[in-house]
């Protein structure tokens, strides 16, 4: 148990890239918490994976295949909740290439999907947490984004 230390009963968490790796950790370790998720992956099969874990830890776990670059998508979702305490932007890609290799839809596939959809995102659930008047927007990135990687301009 990763956050043993807090109490999240109570509170909802809205995670993006939630099928797999870290966003997959990230609601695991949220759900032991107390934590209640709204779980958001490309892939459905994953997220009945990560819905399936967290249900046994008795918290309420509601799960969207989506596109996180679509506005209108993303809004849809955030409407239907009762309340978003924390926002985790883990969904990411790396299309590598040289630039002057790169084709231009790798470059703004994931451009669009590591910038635009946390601009999507925090846009969308920032009137809960000012309601509220609390909230935590946590964004993940890569260590590439301070130190560069060769083939990988459109990542870091």
């Amino acid at each position: 148990m990763y956050l043993k230390k807090y109490n999240l009963k109570n509170k909802y968490a809205l995670v993006t890239g939630a099928g797999k790796g870290l966003g997959r950790a990230c609601a695991i370790a949220l759900a032991e918490a107390g934590c209640n998720l709204i779980i958001i992956s490309r892939t459905q099969k994953d997220l009945d994976s990560v819905a399936k874990i967290v249900k046994k830890l008795k918290v309420k776990c509601k799960s969207y295949t989506c596109d996180v670059t679509n506005y209108n998508e993303i809004k849809t979702i955030i409407n239907k909740q009762p309340r978003i305490d924390v926002l985790i932007n883990n969904a990411g890609i790396t299309r590598d290439n040289l630039i002057l290799r790169m084709k231009e839809d790798d470059w703004n596939n994931v451009i669009k999907i590591n910038l635009n959809s946390v601009f999507n995102l925090t846009k969308s659930v920032l009137g809960f947490m000012l309601k509220n008047r609390s909230g935590s927007i946590i964004n993940i990135s890569s260590v590439v984004g301070l130190k560069g990687n060769a083939g990988q301009s459109n990542y870091a």
